[in-house]
């Protein structure tokens, strides 16, 4: 009756496969599966734990980097120092007083606040002068290289 222990572990691996984020458990669970045959067809204990340990790291070793391919790439990290002095564009109105404002930054949506209690339009460029937590704090960019007319 070895084999309903394997089996129960092997369920409860593909449970903690399903809850995580990471592509891992699926391994382990199969190898458990594996031994289990072994158990059912009275194969001994050392035997039983040696296939489950070859097939888990055999399928890790092999499976790996094609499950890393699929999942694709994790996402792109954004770094505090990325976003600062970061030029956005105004995606919602920025408005302290009605608390509101978006700005596309680094390639992400913000919380905008204006620095210097400007109300700022949407597709206005603004530069990021700081961030604290979601929010960015921003003042009008003003382009020194464009000639007044």
């Amino acid at each position: 009756m070895e084999y309903i222990g394997w089996m129960i572990l092997g369920v409860a691996l593909l449970v903690v496969e399903i809850i995580t984020p990471i592509f891992f458990f699926l391994w382990f669970a199969i190898g458990s599966f594996i031994a289990g045959i072994a158990s059912f067809f009275g194969l001994s204990f050392s035997w039983q734990l040696s296939l489950f340990s070859a097939v888990s790291v055999v399928l890790v070793i092999l499976t790996r980097p094609i499950a890393k391919k699929l999942t694709g790439e994790s996402p792109r990290k954004i770094y505090i120092d990325e976003i600062k002095g970061s030029i956005g564009n105004v995606v919602e109105e920025i408005n302290n007083k009605k608390r509101t404002g978006v700005v596309r930054a680094a390639g992400e949506n913000w919380k905008a606040v204006s620095i210097d209690d400007d109300i700022i339009g949407v597709g206005e460029k603004v530069i990021v002068e700081r961030l604290e937590g979601t929010i960015v704090y921003v003042r009008k960019f003003k382009n020194e290289n464009a000639q007044d007319e």
